[in-house]
């Protein structure tokens, strides 16, 4: 997948547009930091299913880091009886 500057897509639309006709997918950067992904939809493909799937992924990544966090701080060692007591304490907490 190719990176390009932000300023492409401003300066040169139109080698953009043929860039992503020919490679499917770039990524856009700003001061080299990669900001936005661009999809060609002119396959044909469902731009509302492409989206779905981009929010299901997003979500598999944000439960991915959470699992890892939890790893980290040891919270996958808890027994059932303690995950129950920190729900109910966490729930409390929530209604003050």
């Amino acid at each position: 997948m190719e990176f390009i500057p932000y300023r492409f897509l401003r300066n040169e639309p139109t080698a953009l547009r043929k860039k992503l006709e020919d490679q499917g997918e770039l990524v856009l950067t700003v001061d080299g930091k990669p900001f936005a992904v661009m999809i060609d939809l002119a396959g044909g493909e469902n731009m509302d299913d492409i989206l779905l799937m981009v929010s299901r992924l997003r979500a598999q990544m944000a439960a991915r880091a959470i699992r890892s966090q939890a790893r980290r701080d040891g919270l996958d060692k808890l027994s059932e009886e303690q995950v129950e007591a920190l729900i109910q304490k966490t729930r409390a907490e929530r209604k003050h």
